[in-house]
């Protein structure tokens, strides 16, 4: 018999949770607090499930039973769209918008489609077995690409992760995947040449009689800020802000997805001046060459440095390296100054907004310090 508005009001809490059945399914839960919630119970993946529709009287009777409607009808849908491949795309909507780096949100995405979905994209997530799993990223690893199924591996957990979470399954074969390979090759850091003045004047020089004016440019501005290349490539004149000398690159482009702010030294706005001749009527300051409104691409900084005969010598990255190793040897500013200019993530949250604030002159300081002690290395 289905319930009455009266009933539901009239319904007193009791000792031990208690259940009063209306139609269909649908029933008010009444807890020992008093809390009255609507609830139904189904079959999901063959397991048994609550769905809760609110807390009445915020919800009413009637839209109880209006939302329980809805959901009934959409139980035969949702089983349809359980399968691996619809359950990854779902998950991808909102893991992909937290890369900042455009072509790691394509890497990701073709990961997943490229070397899981023709094996199990089709199947349901509750019908996948870790024994599935194994044999996938092993047959990856035997093809000799272990970072590739290291990679995998580590997506399948994330995606399965968030089926428990959306309430598809109750736990997932993809936990600790990755233990099923072999140890990966240990990473070495990126390479750097010495942080000595003569390294660093003979490194100059080079870039500095590269022809090519915009890359020319492109890397002395690398070694000056020291920002990470991705950063560097996407700048856009919007960013500067002249009137404080600053360049403040926005959170969805900075890998920590926090803004940051980089001080312009005058050896900076320097080369900000002589490219503006490069690119006139784009709103990027790396205008690629060769591209209408355009940057330069990002592996191209890499590419020059290679040309220059520093192939296992340099990269792009290594001049984060090589400010780290001069800075904190032989300046006198604080380590945390430096690490906040590098854009390293802070752990401590209350710690990290402080020196945002705090640290901020200091840096302006040693961004200067450290274009001046470029110059002196070239010089001498």
């Amino acid at each position: 018999m289905a319930l009455t508005v009266k009933e539901v009001i009239n319904a007193k809490p009791l000792a031990k949770a208690y259940k009063l059945a209306d139609a269909n399914g649908l029933y008010l839960y009444i807890s020992p607090t008093g809390s009255k919630s609507w609830r139904c119970n189904y079959v999901r993946m063959s397991k048994q499930a609550t769905k809760t529709f609110g807390l009445f009287p915020k919800v009413s009777l009637a839209e109880a039973r209006s939302a329980h409607s809805r959901f009934k009808d959409g139980e035969i849908v949702e089983k349809k769209t359980s399968d691996f491949a619809t359950v990854s795309e779902q998950f991808l909507r909102i893991k992909l918008p937290k890369l900042s780096n455009p072509k790691h949100q394509i890497q990701f995405a073709e990961t997943l489609s490229r070397f899981a979905y023709p094996a199990i994209g089709k199947m349901t997530v509750n019908e996948i077995t870790r024994s599935m799993l194994v044999e996938l990223v092993q047959a990856i690893e035997r093809k000799g690409i272990i970072e590739t199924a290291y990679r995998v591996a580590g997506r399948l957990e994330m995606v399965f992760d968030y089926a428990v979470d959306a309430g598809l399954i109750q736990s997932h074969p993809a936990a600790k995947l990755t233990r099923v390979l072999p140890p990966r090759k240990r990473k070495l850091e990126m390479a750097s040449i010495q942080p000595t003045a003569d390294e660093v004047k003979k490194l100059l020089s080079a870039i500095k009689a590269y022809e090519e004016p915009v890359l020319r440019i492109a890397l002395l501005l690398l070694a000056h800020t020291f920002v990470r290349v991705g950063e560097l490539v996407g700048w856009k004149k919007s960013e500067i802000i002249y009137t404080d000398q600053v360049w403040v690159i926005p959170e969805e482009r900075m890998k920590t997805r926090r803004p940051h702010v980089v001080p312009l030294s005058p050896q900076v706005l320097a080369l900000l001046k002589e490219l503006e001749i490069f690119n006139a009527g784009s709103e990027f300051v790396l205008q690629s060459p060769v591209k209408s409104n355009k940057p330069i691409n990002e592996s191209t900084p890499l590419d020059v440095i290679y040309k220059l005969g520093y192939r296992k010598k340099m990269t792009a990255h290594g001049f984060r390296a090589l400010a780290s190793t001069v800075l904190n040897q032989q300046s006198s500013f604080k380590a945390d100054v430096i690490e906040r200019q590098l854009a390293h993530k802070e752990t401590d949250e209350v710690r990290a907004a402080y020196n945002r604030a705090e640290y901020l002159s200091q840096r302006r300081e040693m961004m200067n310090w450290w274009s001046n002690w470029l110059d002196a290395a070239e010089a001498c």
